[in-house]
């Protein structure tokens, strides 16, 4: 589902990078569970397990270049996409003058 909003949102990064689009969206996922935690502190949690992969260490910067590089756009996709039919009626019923 990642990539696929990736790619309907027209986020998908252009060349190669240490942190591509894709893990961007599953740090900014991440943060949802750890909302009380820094994006550094996040990416620790997200790579615990990875030992001896190569995994890049970013810093807080880099992290927050990253999630502005990607932008809103597939965070509100993924959003649309899980919420469900149930949930479009409620709105448009809401809406409703």
């Amino acid at each position: 589902m990642v990539d696929a909003a990736l790619a309907e949102t027209g986020t998908v990064q252009q060349r190669i990078r240490d942190l591509p689009s894709r893990v961007v969206v599953y740090l900014l996922l991440a943060g949802g569970l750890f909302a009380d935690l820094g994006y550094r502190q996040i990416w620790d949690r997200l790579v615990a397990g990875l030992h001896g992969v190569g995994v890049p260490s970013p810093t807080a910067c880099a992290l927050t270049q990253a999630r502005r590089r990607v932008g809103v756009k597939p965070g509100r996709f993924l959003f649309d996409l899980l919420r469900g039919p149930a949930a479009r009626r409620w709105l448009d019923h809401t809406r409703r003058p």
